[in-house]
């Protein structure tokens, strides 16, 4: 069990001569433009007009959900390349745990 732990530790964001405080405001402000642009990249797949009963009646219950799910988990994982984006154009670089000896 805690090897499967230390497979889900993140990778850490360095750059250079930049302290704890600023590289964390960084890291929110990533996030949320992250989070944004997936959100506007995926509005138009994201269901919400569609959960009445005439798109989606009981019987198709499990295709909704299976979409939903679908959608979702493509909207996070671009959610999670726009903030790595973001914070490589701010100039800081990916770094792996074992690398920079936090494990």
């Amino acid at each position: 069990m805690l090897f499967l732990a230390a497979c889900n530790v993140p990778a850490q964001w360095q750059k250079p001569d930049v302290e704890r405080a600023a590289l964390d405001s960084d890291l929110l402000q990533c996030r949320h433009a992250g989070q944004q642009q997936s959100l506007r990249a995926y509005a138009s797949q994201l269901n919400f007009p569609f959960n009445s009963p005439p798109f989606w009646a009981g019987s198709w219950q499990p295709s909704r959900d299976r979409w939903n799910r679908s959608v979702e988990a493509d909207r996070e994982f671009a959610e999670g390349r726009f903030t790595a984006d973001c914070m490589r154009d701010k100039g800081y670089q990916r770094t792996s745990p074992r690398a920079s000896g936090s494990l």
